[in-house]
């Protein structure tokens, strides 16, 4: 005879293993966090992909696009990092890369995908991810995924700024 409280139990485990799953690819960048040396920093070259995919994409609703497709990478990165802190109680694991990923994009909004941009962002972005000048270390504070994800956007806001001051004053 069959017990409907022990299969309701199996098919929950199941589920939860399913979106653990799924939370760890999204999260570690389709497993290219768990290339054990420089994870962040081989995070942050996979942020350039969804740049080249979607930059130019939307014609004069580009800048609306990429800060779409930016929020969204955003969203599920606090969901799947979310999902991973609190499955393996590591407050902000190194092979979780989605806010390397997120933080690179929040860099070159607005900005043409030219090579130069891309090299410029990635190393002004790397720069203020290791370092993380005040207030970036507040951010981790933040409690669960939200925490994991907001100082590497923080980050990329930073090295916004810099850009734009690369692009108007340098004509970068």
């Amino acid at each position: 005879m069959e017990n409907p409280e022990k299969n309701a139990a199996v098919e929950e485990k199941k589920e939860e293993s399913f979106k653990t799953m799924i939370a760890f690819a999204l999260s570690t960048g389709l497993f290219v966090g768990k290339i054990p040396v420089a994870p962040g920093t081989i995070g942050t070259l996979v942020g350039i992909f969804p740049v080249l995919i979607y930059w130019t994409k939307g014609g004069q609703y580009q800048l609306i696009n990429q800060i779409s497709i930016t929020l969204a990478v955003f969203l599920i990165g606090v969901w799947a990092s979310t999902v991973i802190v609190e499955t393996f109680k590591d407050k902000d694991p190194d092979y979780v890369v989605i806010d390397e990923i997120a933080g690179y994009m929040v860099a070159l909004i607005g900005f043409e995908p030219t090579w130069q941009h891309l090299l410029l962002a990635f190393v002004v972005f790397r720069f203020f991810d290791i370092l993380k000048p005040p207030p970036i270390k507040l951010f981790e504070k933040l409690p669960s995924g939200l925490g994991v994800m907001a100082d590497d956007v923080i980050a990329g806001m930073y090295t916004w700024i810099v850009m734009f001051a690369a692009v108007k004053f340098f004509g970068i």
